[in-house]
């Protein structure tokens, strides 16, 4: 498999913007922190079961907090799910960046994918029990959704009759019981197009902080016609690191040809809608980048997702890296033990 570019910003440099392109403003992915069901020692689907985080994700999501803060990001407008461990590490991450007044915005549409009956299950117990490949299925395809929930799981009532869900724009009865990728998309397309896409486009720093699969999703909506069904099984997105894209805004028919790949095809793709009549493209990386030859920390203002014949491995090695460099460097008081 072809390794990713690594790329680091050796010297400071302008980005220009053509002008068929519209500078939008800076949208910052955050996958929430470690919580009780993410430990190595014990990692289950979680889903839509309303986990706290652990003192280790509380650490990490003020850690994510202060990386922005050191680096000058100032947060305008956040959104959030309504599971606690996303919103939490909002919270946590808010406070460390210095950053109040921000407004918050949640939704239930940016909650995690709904893993159906596998939720509440050990991840690796399951695959003994049920197949590896299928398990495999299950978590990475696009498409693909897990076993639906009943209401014979033990989890069935925490969920459906928990007070936060009573009052959506939805009715309870058409909550999903089960989800795909595609399936999770669908619901949280039309979010990202009424309430998210607005305020990038007025030019303000947002941050969505949400979970593994719904950022999968995300990313899908955003770059739909730069990543296919198929490469988005390969994005690993880590807990507690920030992402952040500079977006320019390019009308469809200006867009250049290598940013939508080599198959027309790709504008269609199973749970999205017809698209807009611009995309939202990330900022390449600045001129004066080289490959890296030793350790160094990635440029933070840099879109994580560098393409090298269409993988995106890139995001989570970048992501490890600025995460690793940053942690180095973080004086932060040690969580206290009771």
């Amino acid at each position: 498999m072809p390794q990713p570019i690594r790329m680091s910003l050796t010297e400071e440099v302008k980005v220009t913007t053509s002008a068929n392109r519209n500078k939008c403003g800076t949208l910052i992915l955050l996958r929430h922190a470690e919580s009780i069901w993410n430990v190595p020692h014990d990692e289950r689907f979680t889903g839509w079961t309303d986990v706290p985080l652990t003192r280790k994700g509380e650490f990490d999501a003020t850690a994510a907090g202060k990386t922005l803060n050191d680096r000058g990001v100032e947060v305008e407008v956040a959104f959030t799910s309504l599971l606690q461990r996303a919103s939490r590490t909002l919270d946590l991450a808010l406070a460390s960046c210095e950053a109040p007044g921000v407004s918050i915005r949640k939704s239930w549409r940016l909650n995690e994918r709904h893993y159906g009956a596998l939720q509440g299950l050990n991840k690796a117990q399951a695959a003994i029990d049920m197949g590896h490949d299928i398990v495999r299925e299950w978590r990475r395809s696009w498409d693909v959704p897990p076993p639906a929930m009943t209401p014979s799981h033990p989890l069935w009532d925490s969920i459906y009759g928990h007070p936060m869900y009573a009052k959506l724009d939805v009715p309870v009865a058409d909550l999903p019981h089960g989800e795909s990728v595609a399936q999770c998309a669908t619901r949280l397309e039309p979010y990202w197009f009424s309430d998210i896409v607005p305020v990038l486009r007025s030019g303000k720093c947002t941050m969505v902080c949400a979970h593994a699969n719904s950022l999968r999703a995300l990313l899908r909506i955003i770059f739909r016609r730069q990543v296919t069904d198929h490469q988005i099984r390969s994005v690993k997105i880590p807990t507690g690191v920030p992402l952040i894209y500079r977006l320019e805004e390019v009308p469809r028919d200006e867009c250049d040809p290598i940013l939508v790949g080599p198959d027309p095809v790709l504008d269609l793709c199973e749970g999205l809608s017809e698209n807009p009549d611009y995309d939202l493209v990330p900022q390449p990386p600045p001129p004066g980048c080289e490959d890296l030859t030793g350790e160094m920390l990635w440029p933070l203002e840099e879109c994580p997702i560098i393409y090298h014949d269409w993988k995106l491995e890139a995001a989570q090695i970048k992501a490890e890296a600025i995460k690793a460099a940053t942690q180095s460097k973080l004086i932060l008081p040690r969580p206290t033990t009771d």
